[in-house]
């Protein structure tokens, strides 16, 4: 017997890498094409490692119905306003600054307030983090000259912003040391990410998988009426999660290989290409 066509009620995203094209920007195309979900009775949903900062300015672009998971899960954006979700355990997020600093590098701590604060003991890392505060002026960042000031509001999540070569010693680091209290995320960079490197030490139930399906529970759709479109490392979880998964052309071989069907690279709007071929939506 035949496979039954799965109904889809949620589409879900990845945005860097996925529904933005190379040059960060949703395209025309895509944009024509997720505005017609609406009317199909179709949700949509950014699922991000982004910050709120970041995300609300693609939900304002697509439309204030669009729903948001971002921070893997941290936050969601609910009528455009962040709502805290897994925050990282404050003792957890001490023990990863410490050891970050330990090791050279400058933590950012990412507060409950959506404030970003660094403590740059070193010099090292300072160019990665200056391009990043640069290319975000709508975002908040706080320089602080203590330790303990990077905890004046609970913590939400810690990270660095690397070099490629510099992330990579020292993401086994802090997945050695803080095992299962917490979810380390590796970004590596890539055309989509650009030269810099993320790691990001979460609550360890922060995952894209655990906030696309409490957003999925939360509308009234299964797991088998969502469908996602991914191609980074973050990805993985719900990939290996939920059964039908979209792999764009320029995804790692990881997601690739994990995927339900694939679909033309980020380029080549590949999203909007799967959409409007599913559901027979005019351009």
């Amino acid at each position: 017997m035949a496979d039954t066509r799965p109904d889809f009620r949620l589409i879900a995203s990845d945005i860097d890498g996925t529904l933005l094209n190379p040059d960060s920007v949703l395209t025309s195309r895509t944009l024509g094409i997720l505005r017609q979900l609406p009317d199909l009775g179709v949700a949509f949903a950014f699922v991000t490692g982004l910050n709120p900062w970041v995300v609300r300015r693609w939900v304002a672009e697509v439309g204030a119905w669009t729903h948001a998971v971002c921070l893997n899960g941290i936050f969601t954006l609910e009528a455009g306003r962040p709502v805290p979700g897994q925050l990282i355990d404050p003792n957890v997020a001490r023990e990863a600054v410490a050891l970050i600093l330990e090791h050279g590098y400058i933590p950012l701590v990412f507060g409950e307030d959506r404030v970003s604060r660094y403590y740059p003991k070193t010099a090292e890392g300072c160019a990665p983090l200056k391009a990043l505060i640069a290319g975000r002026p709508y975002q908040p960042y706080v320089r602080v000259e203590t330790v303990e000031a990077l905890f004046s509001v609970h913590p939400a999540v810690v990270s660095i912003c690397e070099t490629p070569a510099r992330a990579a010693i020292l993401k086994p680091v802090l997945q050695h040391a803080l095992g299962s209290r917490a979810y380390v995320a590796y970004q590596p960079a890539s055309p989509s990410w650009g030269p810099r490197s993320w790691i990001e030490v979460n609550h360890p139930e922060a995952r894209k998988d655990l906030g696309l399906l409490a957003l999925a529970e939360r509308l009234g759709v299964a797991a088998d009426e969502v469908l996602y479109f991914g191609d980074s490392l973050n990805d993985l979880p719900v990939f290996e999660s939920f059964p039908y998964t979209v792999a764009m052309a320029n995804a790692r071989p990881e997601v690739k290989a994990l995927a339900w069907r694939t679909t033309a690279s980020n380029a080549e709007d590949g999203v909007a290409r799967f959409l409007r071929a599913w559901f027979d939506l005019p351009l």
